[in-house]
């Protein structure tokens, strides 16, 4: 399968193909598919993608399944995501389709399933046709309904016609020929129906012109046809369409219930509505029952109501005509059979479930020849007898035996045998049903709870997955099959027992409310800790997930965000909502983790927490926690009793910048021992800034600021992991950003070609987990039942890093306009005249041009191209500049390309931000109705009293400066009198006038050196569409 999967993700080699012109003109006349078939696979020829999906555990209950059964084969079509899959599960194989940026909201197929319709909801939507013969988009429509949100869409069982629906102030719906190719419908029509109101929509299986609409109260029914106009009289077909709509009118009966779904029944050319109180509603063109009755679908006028009928007592989910009978599924697992006139016929009594949500027969019907031998049982002359090719289906007949046949609930007893269909219930997963036995084999025994915490076992081939209804599974990633599941309400469940004057003795179950948060495998494989909402830590066992705390340890009252072992699995910490760090220890005498302490330093979320390789004085590993207030703290487990925890450090680790989560950092491989230093404490943190950042968390000094990937949200998970081929050690770095996940090769510099990414979850990627000696990640996504599974391609990285070329190369896209743009050249040449500077300006010696300037100048050289650091920016930028991390003797000069470097990876990753200034300004300013203002004396005092303050002398000889004043004019005036200021600044005045942003109307976005700095553009970037997008 695995095999099957790369090749249909590759992208086919056509340059043998195009040789020649005539080669090329053939092309023409070929589809995508037969393209793909002709197409020759080079050894270098593959999608860039660093992660390639082999498997998704769960599917979109609310997308519902279709039967791809045809012919033997055992294929379930569904959604899960912002993917499709094509399930075998006779064969245990999964074709996953991928092309969706949202969540795949409407599937759809023709009444052969060769062709498959998919389509996605949100801005920038698509629908994509696939053929099911080699799984290759054939049709992708863009914005079918321009700006307007996807609500459904169909297909007409002979795969000719779409039919969409979009709301705008009403319900649109668009027809589409769709084999044509065109990228706007043949036919749009606005209908009178409230936004959400349309609850499902069909065409007519019979007669694919005609189409109908329900909403809860109501059908419409419509038909597609040419436009016809009169031309001197006659009357001239066009090649235009239009449609034609009406509702058809009945009187509303609140007993009857609403609308839940409809058929078409072909006999009898009627329409059957259910309701959600167990009527069927009859609509059809006459009050006569008729069959044979064949209407034109240009008749639709004619459509009227007949009658209701009271045919269950549940709410009807599920109504389908199938094989000249009626098929219903109710509220409470029943199915029934009716004919043609809804006389019940036959109901399912081989099995129950809890809820019938949706009913998919097989494609083709049964083949079959019912023998009824005098001995009423299997002989020896069985195997002999031969059947016949049924000539509607081409397939063999089925041999049956007369007494093992349902007979239907007429008093003749009759034979009753339909094809085999899915059921899909409410909480029991998918089954597909073998009629002729009644029995129901489980495909798919997933939940239908949002997915909310991911681990994976360090040895065996078990992933844990948590849910919001407090599930715990237990999956085998290797044989793809669910192994335990436990439910821990079942377990916390207190049980009432009845009244003593009770009369019934009736017992009360009361099932706490519970979401497992967070789950962890200890590095051991040991111990597998599980976090809930309520606070409560409990501990699992890791391969038969019983619960081996009888009593749950309830040490906080808020959700548990984090929880983190130490190395040798005796420590663990866990961080929860309320910014507290609680600690327990594990005692290897009796068995049982007990508490140690805790310590609430943080006053903003728990971003990370870490332990760290090494090991403090009293032998215990050291435990860092950083928080969105920028705060690092230390702990010291080894002096910590009686329920307290001992803080060992608190410092602030960054001026401005959030951090969003950290991990231990080790040296390179490669260092050198005698000229680097080998025992820097190091960790490397993510920041909302899009930059990572290495930091001495022994010193909290910053060693060095690298540019991390500029997507649409920046990093806020990462983990360093290791490949290893042919006794070869390769490091990346595996991080995710809100919703895309990606890999980077090692070390960090800030190439923008290091790093290849797609989209790993429509929303967000809420956990993840990666099995380094399998290269396989584990994704879960926000509200999402489903989990991927991915395999690391390493190839790719490797691949776009040797395209973006050596030096300052792959560099120069980061820069606005590239190496021949104004940007590069000002550096250039600003680098060169630093180098005049330190030689001195009219210095009468020869000039000498060299490639290295002091690093004492980078501050003024960084200013002048734009980027104004702060002094601890500056701190950092020249620590960084003289001791490259590592370096024991500090550097004095740096060359131009390592300079080059520096200022992409220091300055901001998207220009400089209007917002901070305009935020800061509304901090310390007076709102009024119009503007933000502050008077004179109240903004010197700020410059003079806050973060880095200037004193009152330098206040007054930069204002003057950036105030237009010239050197006569500050000689003539009074140092310190900044009367040339207004008395009143405004936020317009100090943007204008003193920072010197003239353009106002930018302001509120961003403003840089020249109106914008130059995007980044990668080759993740370009060639998938999920480097546009982006995880929290």
């Amino acid at each position: 399968m695995e095999n099957s999967v790369e090749k249909f993700h590759s992208v086919p080699n056509l340059q043998a193909k195009m040789s020649s012109e005539p080669d090329i003109r053939h092309l023409y006349s070929l589809s995508l598919s037969q393209i793909r078939k002709r197409a020759e696979f080079g050894e270098y020829n593959y999608k860039p993608s660093p992660f390639n999906i082999r498997w998704i555990h769960g599917y979109n209950p609310k997308v519902g399944v279709i039967n791809l059964n045809d012919k033997g084969s055992t294929v379930a079509f569904y959604a899960a995501g912002n993917c499709a899959v094509l399930y075998n599960w006779t064969t245990n194989n999964m074709m996953i389709l991928q092309g969706h940026k949202h969540v795949v909201t409407c599937i759809s197929s023709d009444g052969a399933g060769k062709w498959l319709v998919t389509a996605d909801t949100g801005s920038e939507n698509v629908i994509i046709i696939w053929d099911s013969t080699d799984y290759f988009p054939q049709k992708t429509i863009f914005n079918p309904h321009r700006n307007v949100k996807l609500a459904k869409v169909t297909m007409s069982t002979d795969a000719k016609y779409l039919l969409t629906l979009g709301y705008q102030e009403k319900a649109t719906i668009s027809w589409w020929i769709w084999s044509f190719g065109h990228d706007v419908p043949h036919a749009s029509l606005e209908v009178g129906i409230p936004r959400g109101g349309v609850i499902e929509m069909d065409f007519n299986p019979y007669q694919t012109e005609q189409f109908l609409l329900m909403t809860k109260s109501n059908i419409w029914i419509g038909i597609s046809a040419k436009v016809f106009v009169i031309e001197r009289g006659l009357l001239k077909e066009t090649n235009d369409y239009e449609l034609k709509i009406r509702v058809v009118e009945h009187k509303l009966n609140p007993e009857n219930g609403r609308l839940t779904c409809f058929t078409f029944v072909q006999e009898t050319s009627q329409v059957l509505v259910a309701t959600s109180r167990g009527c069927v509603l009859v609509y059809g063109y006459n009050i006569e029952y008729k069959k044979k009755e064949n209407m034109e679908a240009t008749n639709y006028e004619s459509l009227k109501f007949i009658k209701v009928l009271k045919v269950e007592q549940r709410k009807i989910h599920v109504i389908k005509s199938i094989d000249g009978v009626i098929a219903t599924g109710n509220s409470i697992g029943e199915i029934h059979f009716y004919d043609s006139q809804m006389k019940l016929l036959y109901w399912v009594h081989g099995f129950t479930v809890d809820c019938i949500k949706g009913i998919s027969f097989n494609i083709s019907p049964r083949s079959y020849k019912i023998f009824d031998p005098k001995c009423r049982k299997l002989c020896p002359c069985w195997e002999k007898v031969v059947t016949e090719v049924d000539p509607s289906t081409g397939q063999l007949q089925q041999k049956l035996i007369k007494k093992d046949i349902p007979s239907d609930a007429t008093s003749a007893g009759k034979p009753f045998l339909v094809r085999d269909f899915i059921v899909c219930t409410n909480n029991q997963g998918i089954g597909f049903v073998d009629f002729v036995t009644e029995k129901l084999v489980t495909i798919m025994d997933n939940k239908t709870s949002h997915t909310t915490s991911l681990a994976i076992h360090p040895e065996k081939p078990f992933v844990c997955i948590g849910y919001a209804d407090g599930i715990i599974e237990l999956f085998n990633y290797v044989q793809h099959k669910l192994f335990v599941r436990i439910d821990l309400r079942e377990y916390y469940k207190v049980v009432i027992p009845p009244k003593e004057d009770s009369i019934k003795g009736d017992v009360e179950i009361m099932k706490p409310h519970i979401s497992v948060k967070c789950l962890k495998y200890s590095p051991s494989g040991l111990h597998l800790a599980c976090g809930l909402d309520t606070g409560e830590l409990i501990f699992l066992h890791p391969t038969i997930m019983n619960i081996l705390t009888q009593t749950p340890h309830k040490d906080t009252t808020h959700a548990i965000t984090h929880i983190e072992f130490s190395i040798d699995s005796l420590s663990l910490a866990i961080a929860d909502k309320g910014r507290t760090i609680c600690v327990y220890k594990y005692d290897c005498t009796e068995l049982v983790w007990s508490f140690v302490g805790k310590h609430r330093a943080h006053y903003k979320d728990i971003t990370a927490v870490i332990f760290l390789p090494k090991k403090n004085n009293d032998g215990e590993y050291k435990l860092l926690s950083l928080g969105a207030d920028r705060i690092m703290v230390e702990y010291d487990i080894g002096s910590s009793s009686d329920g307290y925890l001992e803080v060992l450090s608190l410092d602030r680790i960054d001026q401005s910048a959030v951090p969003l989560y950290g991990i231990p950092w080790n040296n390179p491989p490669d260092i050198d021992p005698e000229t680097q230093r080998t025992d820097l404490p190091m960790i490397l943190i993510c920041n909302d800034e899009f930059k990572y950042k290495i930091v001495n968390y022994g010193t909290t000094m910053t060693l060095s600021t690298i540019l991390g990937p500029k997507y649409e949200h920046p990093v806020c998970r990462m983990q360093l992991i290791t490949s290893r081929k042919d006794d070869v050690e390769t490091q990346y770095l595996l991080f995710a950003t809100k919703n895309v996940i990606g890999l980077r090769k090692m070390p960090l510099d800030g190439n923008p070609w290091k790093h290849v990414a797609l989209l790993g979850h429509p929303i967000q990627v809420i956990d993840l987990c990666y099995r380094e000696d399998h290269g396989i990640l584990f994704t879960i996504g926000s509200r999402d039942s489903c989990m991927y599974q991915w395999a690391a391609n390493y190839r790719s990285v490797e691949t776009t890093s040797k395209q973006g070329g050596g030096d300052l190369d792959p560099y120069y896209c980061l820069i606005e306009n590239g190496r021949p743009g104004w940007l590069f050249h000002e550096i250039r040449d600003l680098f060169y005249y630093i180098q005049i500077l330190c030689q001195g300006t009219f210095s009468p010696a020869m000039r000498r041009v060299k490639d290295y300037i002091p690093i004492e100048s980078l501050p003024d050289l960084m200013r002048a191209l734009g980027y104004f650091p702060s002094d601890y920016e500056v701190e950092n930028l020249i620590v960084e500049a003289k001791y490259k991390i590592f370096n024991r003797t500090p550097s004095t000069e740096i060359d131009f390309e390592e300079f080059v470097k520096l200022y992409l990876n220091h300055r901001p990753a998207f220009g400089e931000s209007f917002k901070k200034i305009r935020n800061a300004f509304r901090y310390f300013g007076t709102m009024d109705d119009t503007s933000i203002s502050m008077n004179r004396e109240d903004f010197i005092t700020m410059l003079n009293n806050n973060g880095e303050y200037f004193s009152r002398e330098l206040s007054w000889y930069l204002l003057s400066i950036l105030y237009g004043q010239s050197f006569e004019d500050r000689t003539t005036m009074t140092e310190g009198d900044f009367s040339f200021l207004p008395e009143v600044i405004t936020l317009e005045e100090l943007a204008t006038n003193i920072i010197g942003i003239h353009d106002t109307d930018m302001c509120s976005d961003v403003h840089s050196v020249k109106d914008s700095l130059g995007s980044q553009q990668t080759m993740s970037s370009d060639s998938e569409d999920a480097g546009n997008t982006s995880f929290v």
